[in-house]
């Protein structure tokens, strides 16, 4: 069959008979300085339908069936990884599709606007400044000229004349616009005829000059229908470049396309065969200077960018035509971007559709055709993907046209952009716009988006759904620089290349930032908030950018962000030499290294890791004030902010306290550690048994305690204030080969442990004159439970020695499987194996674990202490255990979507705080993979076991917070009966206010103490502690100095206690005794108040029985301890509720003088 014309075969430039039917766009800032998603009018490529005849079909076999099958199941697996994945792409795609047929009022506003332009008559020549005078006297509309605005005398004069062409251009003539919260965008070029130009109407400022004048006399054609309602813009706030909003004024005509939710933009364009396009070329210049060398390729790409929209509309409408998943590529594509935020730096869905269609083409020699039209939507998404992250861009920029003349040549481009994409005319760099650091987002974005679709967990909703640009989650480092007042950096140069102050100085940041930091960071992300000007039609543009702020944000790379020396030529290079010294000035210095060597170096001199991980915010600093002139107050650097609130306050005494912990951390407390496992397997040849190892099971030795663990001097205790007399002690499990000599009797059992406990000491102090005590637990009531352990006095710290006997273990197993066991008995036994397995076993693999996340990530522990602060300045420190704790801010790190894996404290933290302000724990566990052993059988299993756990606790009484892991499928191994459901609650709205604080704090340069600080407005009672005798005051994080004056004498005398604190004490007493009906509220590290709130549960009237639990009181008793008959009753009621005056009253008298009287 012979192919048949094009419907209305013509040349691009004639005006198309009538308006095409097109479909709504995303969102504005998805358009680019190219047209964004700017694409030609539809039905001028439309092609007739070609004549075909019937083609005999028969009914598909079973076996066609079942082959059709086969092939998708296969196509899942390889593609997708999983069938869900697969259906939630189909599903977005259904959801984002727009419907093209519910357009009418659209298409008819469509067709108004353009009989209204072609009906517009020829204008007489006028000078600029006299036109501009003239349309503001008689149509009240103001023409927006940029800067620098026609002088009065200026020769040249503009004359109107009606468009060439009017073409819908845009994703809606391609249909790849997707539904969206805000109005999409319909975009209409309109050609302005070449005639009214001169051939240098190029320089100078001359064609922008003449676009606004046009653009001027379509306004008021547009005004005088009274159809509509229009105002100013731009695109990408380029002020060069005016456009036109075209919106409904929801008069309810014909052209009022309110329900559709969009804005239809203007946009002047012209034919490039108007002026000399040579001219034009990237190292050419359009604006004269002072310096006629320098050359003005953002000004002429600028230029380029309106001769460019049907040319490049008519390259992907090709592509779209012969490739049925083009479409639903891109409408992926516009997804992704939209949630990365990518649009913001210039990377539009425009972009990355002349990407994909570039490499489903290739270049002129075929290279670089990696896309096949036969693919799926996600086989180009990914694809484009793919080649957008691995592409050298620096080295190999991308050429999908070019031009035969030497001045649009590959090395022209290279050298005077970052980033190259050049469109099907080989004259415009569609990327002109993208700075270096725009580029390295958009490829860290692209990498990031691969370990997702590659991943074999199911990465759908961080892929598409979660929207990420907040940048206290997304970077590990955040600057905020207000653009300076001064403008000594804006030369006559930059400001003929540049449309205003903010892009030359971002772009400035972003180079020398680039050059400075090098690979000690992963990413460096410079930008600002669009300034997005619309104005009135009849009023000038005003645009302040003294306001405006420049955000920096940075990714540190965990290997080199704390390097401590940057090393530079060697010393006989001269010119590399000079080049470094003026780049790095004063901090530059001679230095000769141990391999020999005498080069450039420049070395920052701290120490510990706070210090370490604040490197790189020194070189910013340094840098921005050395090279752009910026002052240290105009810099507001976010990083090591939280820093203060894990060390000891300032008010503590350095004496007691030595300052070098912060540089030293946990290095003191493994010191001793590793000091005292020698010594115990050294001493095992007095013992009966040898000592097969000996394991750390405390946080102290897991780097996760909220303040570094302080050796102390014990012989000078005495001279120690009572609130700095606490002293954790450090546990460590020993364990001893097995032997059939132990007694099956689990009493006597814990005998013999004992008197392994009193030989161990023993030996200690004759071999090594080490200080141990044996402990007894007197409290523990349960002959079957462990109770003993050892105290050792150990270079500074207590560490407390418990021994592990499997034999322990298998007893109480088989007291609880056996039958013949009497109920009471194995009830005994199930506490004590609970006992047994929590404090030998999980703290133990528990401890194994986190140790390995602190070797794996390096800000895992301060984040983590961080949190145990957080926790525990809100009065939490009872209803959630350090474990729990530890999970939670490991899945921030082992599970960092959509972000990446953090390497700071401040990134660490603000994410846990958004997991725990965010997440829904009713409805869903949260697995932690931390032994990276999980297998998709595992999670299915904890799916399932969650599921049974809700269906079988309906009202979330136990295990409301779920911590699944490979070794705990249930998940609530650390969170069985804590925290409760009422204190989730009151975390999320904890989470979610401290990061309100932390937005305005980061807006508006404020302290971030509000964010450790609770109200105390929400609770019952509030019971202030007597400070004195609270041991642990120390730890607070605003301590009273007063309360640190040495006496000469402690209350304690000169005795060291293990674990000695009396509120914590206080506050198990009053949960044992009271749990049913108080909540206690409590800070466990120097707090001094007490919170209490009554149970709501019990305060409800029940129903009198001896075994009530609780003190209660009558409910018809009067306040003179009378009972009253009510109204209607013949006696008094036999209903009770909780006598809470009296239970507060009896919580004092236990408290006594812990509570200030």
């Amino acid at each position: 069959m012979g192919a048949s014309k094009r419907k209305g075969e013509k040349k691009l430039t004639e005006p198309p008979k009538k308006v095409a039917k097109v479909e709504p766009e995303f969102k504005d800032s998805y358009i680019d300085d190219s047209g964004s998603d700017d694409f030609d009018d539809d039905e001028e490529m439309e092609e007739n339908e070609l004549e075909s005849t019937e083609i005999k079909r028969t009914a598909p076999t079973q076996d066609d069936i079942i082959a059709g099958e086969l092939e998708g199941l296969k196509e899942t697996v390889d593609l997708f990884k999983s069938n869900i994945f697969k259906l939630e792409i189909e599903e977005l795609l259904t959801e984002i599709n727009l419907n093209f047929d519910k357009h009418k009022a659209l298409e008819k506003a469509l067709h108004t606007l353009k009989s209204t332009f072609d009906n517009i008559p020829k204008g007489a020549p006028l000078k600029l400044v006299e036109f501009a005078e003239r349309m503001l006297k008689k149509n009240k509309i103001v023409v927006p000229f940029p800067d620098p605005q026609p002088l009065p005398d200026a020769l040249h004069s503009f004359a109107f004349e009606k468009p060439t062409a009017t073409h819908i251009v845009g994703g809606y003539a391609l249909k790849t616009v997707s539904k969206s919260s805000t109005p999409f965008t319909v975009d209409i070029a309109v050609e302005m005829p070449s005639s009214i130009f001169q051939e240098k109407d190029y320089a100078n400022y001359r064609y922008f000059h003449k676009r606004v004048c046009y653009l001027s006399v379509l306004a008021k054609a547009i005004q005088e229908t009274k159809k509509f309602k229009i105002e100013y813009s731009t695109i990408n706030d380029d002020l060069r470049r005016p456009i036109l909003l075209v919106k409904p004024i929801g008069d309810r005509s014909d052209v009022d396309f309110s329900k559709t939710k969009c804005v239809i933009r203007i946009l002047p364009s012209v034919d490039l065969a108007a002026f000399p396009k040579h001219r034009l070329a990237p190292g050419k210049s359009s604006v004269k200077t002072s310096d006629i060398s320098s050359a003005t390729p953002h000004y002429n790409a600028s230029m380029l960018m309106d001769t460019s929209y049907t040319s490049n509309l008519t390259f992907l409408y090709q592509h779209s035509k012969i490739c049925t998943e083009f479409k639903s590529a891109v409408l992926l594509a516009r997804t992704w971007i939209h949630q990365r935020g990518l649009d913001k730096v210039g990377f539009t869905p425009f972009l990355f559709t002349m990407v994909m269609s570039y490499l489903m083409q290739g270049n002129k020699d075929g290279a670089d055709k990696k896309l096949s039209s036969t693919h799926s939507s996600y086989q180009l998404f990914k694809g484009t993907l793919d080649f957008i992250s691995t592409r050298d861009f620096k080295a190999e920029p991308v050429f999908i046209g070019e031009s035969e003349r030497q001045e649009f040549a590959k090395s022209e481009f290279l050298a005077h952009y970052d980033f190259v994409i050049v469109d099907p005319s080989g004259t415009l760099n569609l990327a002109a716009n993208i700075h270096t650091s725009g580029l390295a987002q958009i490829q860290h974005e692209a990498k990031l988006a691969l370990t997702f679709l590659n991943d074999s967990v199911d990465r759908f909703e961080p892929m598409f759904l979660k929207k990420v640009e907040d940048v206290k989650f997304k970077y590990d480092h955040v600057a905020r620089v207000k653009l300076p007042a001064t403008t000594e950096h804006f030369t006559e140069t930059a400001k003929a290349d540049y449309y205003s102050y903010l892009p030359f100085f971002a772009q400035r940041i972003s180079q020398v930032l680039t050059r400075g930091l090098s690979d000690r960071v992963d990413l460096i992300a410079v930008n600002y908030a669009s300034l997005s000007p619309v104005w009135s039609v009849d009023s000038t543009v005003s645009i302040d950018e003294k306001d405006a702020v420049i955000t920096i944000g940075l990714l540190l790379n965990s290997d080199n962000a704390p390097r401590l020396v940057d090393q530079g030529p060697q010393s006989q290079d001269e010119e590399q030499v000079a080049e470094f010294r003026k780049f790095w000035g004063n901090k530059s210095e001679l230095r000769r290294f141990k391999d020999g060597s005498i080069v450039e170096a420049v070395v920052w001199p701290v120490q510990g890791y706070e210090n370490r991980s604040l490197i790189v915010q020194d070189i910013v600093e340094f840098l921005l004030q050395h090279h752009l002139s910026l002052e240290s107050q105009e810099i507001h650097y976010w990083a090591g902010q939280f820093y203060d609130y894990l060390n000891f306050a300032k008010e503590v005494p350095k004496h007691v306290f030595s300052p070098e912990l912060k540089i030293t951390g946990f290095q003191s407390v493994m010191t001793a550690f590793h000091t005292i496992s020698k010594q115990l397997r050294e001493i095992d040849d007095a013992l009966p048994l040898m000592i097969h190892s000996v394991y750390p099971a405390s946080p102290s030795v897991r780097y996760t305690t909220v303040n570094v663990p302080h050796p102390v001097d014990f012989g000078h205790a005495i001279g120690h204030p009572t609130t700095t007399r606490y002293m954790e002690a450090i546990d460590i499990i020993i364990s001893i080969e097995r032997s059939s000599k132990f007694p099956d009797d689990l009493s006597a059992l814990q005998k013999v442990k004992h008197s392994f406990y009193l030989n161990i000491a023993q030996e200690l102090k004759n071999r090594f004159q080490m200080e141990a005590v044996v402990i007894d637990d007197i409290s523990e009531k349960n002959p079957m439970a462990i109770r003993g352990s050892v105290d050792v006095y150990c270079q500074g710290h207590i560490f407390r020695c418990h021994i592990a006997l499997e034999q322990e273990e298998q007893q109480l197993k088989k007291l609880i499987d056996s039958k013949s066991t009497l109920p009471h008995d194995k009830g005994l036994a199930k506490d004590a194996l609970e006992k047994y397995m929590y404090q030998l076993n999980y703290q133990q693999s528990h401890t194994f674990s986190i140790q390995a996340m602190c070797a794996r990530f390096t800000a895992y522990s301060s984040t983590v202490r961080l949190t145990k602060r957080w926790f525990a300045v809100h009065l939490l420190s009872t209803h959630a255990s350090d474990e729990a704790i530890e999970l939670l801010v490991a899945h921030v790190f082992l599970e960092p979507q959509p972000w990446t894996t953090p390497v700071s404290t401040w990134s660490g933290f603000t994410r846990v705080l958004h997991l725990l302000a965010h997440f829904d724990w009713q409805h869903f566990p949260l697995i932690v993979d931390i032994e990276g052993d999980l297998t998709s059988k595992q999670r299915e299993e904890i799916l399932a076991r969650f599921k049974n756990h809700r269906t079988t606790n309906p009202q979330m009484t136990r295990g409301f917070m779920t911590l699944a892991t490979s070794k705990d499928l249930s998940g609530h191994r650390w969170t069985r009966s804590k925290p409760s459901r009422a204190i989730v609650s009151r975390l999320c709205a904890l989470a979610k206010a401290s990061l309100k604080v932390l937005d305005q704090a980061m807006e508006q340069n404020k302290s971030i103490d509000r964010m450790f600080s609770t109200p105390m407005s929400d609770y019952s009672v509030v019971l202030p502690l007597n400070k004195e005798l609270c041991t642990r005051y120390y730890q607070h994080t605003h301590p009273d100095p007063k309360y640190f004056k040495s006496k000469g004498f402690s209350h304690l005398g000169d005795k060291v206690y293990a674990r000695l604190d009396c509120i914590s004490d206080l506050v198990q007493e009053i949960e044992h005794l009271y749990g049913q009906s108080v909540m206690v509220f409590y800070n466990k590290y120097g707090g001094d108040q007490l919170a209490l709130v009554w149970n709501p549960l019990v305060s409800e009237p029940v129903q009198w029985k001896v075994t009530a639990g609780f003190n209660s009181v009558p409910v018809d008793m009067k306040k003179n301890g009378f009972l009253k008959i009510h109204e209607g009753q013949t006696e008094v009621s036999k209903l009770i509720s909780p006598n809470f005056a009296a239970i507060l009253e009896e919580i004092k008298r236990i408290a006594g003088d812990l509570i200030q009287q």
